[in-house]
């Protein structure tokens, strides 16, 4: 009887140890957000555009070291899209905003006292809330509305990450999202293959 609730005992000590390494937090910072783009004749180029991002985390233990982070997140995408001359020539400012919902594979190195260095990796998929063309004329028009200069709704694609964390609360991270979905509807406007492309910094804090 004794080694019965000796047993139930460790595996209640060690439930609630792998609960008490369980981390929720949130992170914000900039994103510098373009497309990668195949055969156009109406661009000559798709320039990084700034926006930010916000997105809430959950560290949870499988292993030493090694966690699953499932994170949700808003995402300010898009990109500074160059006209060919003989289509105008102008820049367009192509503003998207989306949530995506990842699962990020994480591992951690402890660094004394000081804190610890992670990096991870892992799928995404994003859905487009609402998006802007805004041109060097002052007119805006809209995109994902599946009509002229519209985009898919829906994007998939594999998010890697890595950084520093100081302490017990704070950190720094570096992140890159790499769409592997096409999101051109077929009346996009400059291209039939747009993929989506973000680099981002920012810091976090544990709650």
């Amino acid at each position: 009887m004794k080694k019965k609730f000796l047993s139930i005992g460790v595996i209640l000590l060690s439930f609630f140890s792998v609960q008490a390494q369980t981390e929720f937090g949130l992170k914000a910072g900039v994103n510098f957000a373009s497309y990668s783009y195949g055969d156009t004749e109406q661009l000559v180029d798709a320039k990084p555009r700034a926006s930010f991002y916000l997105a809430g985390y959950l560290d949870a233990p499988i292993a030493k070291n090694i966690y699953i982070q499932p994170e949700f997140s808003l995402q300010g995408k898009g990109a500074k899209l160059i006209e060919d001359i003989n289509s105008g020539g102008g820049e367009i400012n192509q503003r998207v905003m989306w949530l995506d919902v990842a699962v990020n594979l994480l591992g951690k190195m402890p660094l004394d006292n000081f804190g610890n260095v992670f990096v991870g990796a892992g799928p995404y998929m994003g859905f487009a809330i609402n998006g802007e063309n805004d041109y060097a004329s002052g007119t805006t028009t809209s995109v994902i509305i599946y009509q002229d200069n519209a985009l898919k709704s829906v994007d998939y694609g594999l998010n890697f990450s890595t950084g520093m964390k100081f302490g017990k609360r704070l950190f720094f991270n570096v992140n890159y999202r790499m769409g592997l979905a096409n999101i051109a509807n077929k009346n996009y406007k400059w291209s039939d293959t747009i993929k989506n492309r973000v680099f981002s910094v920012g810091v976090g804090v544990v709650l």
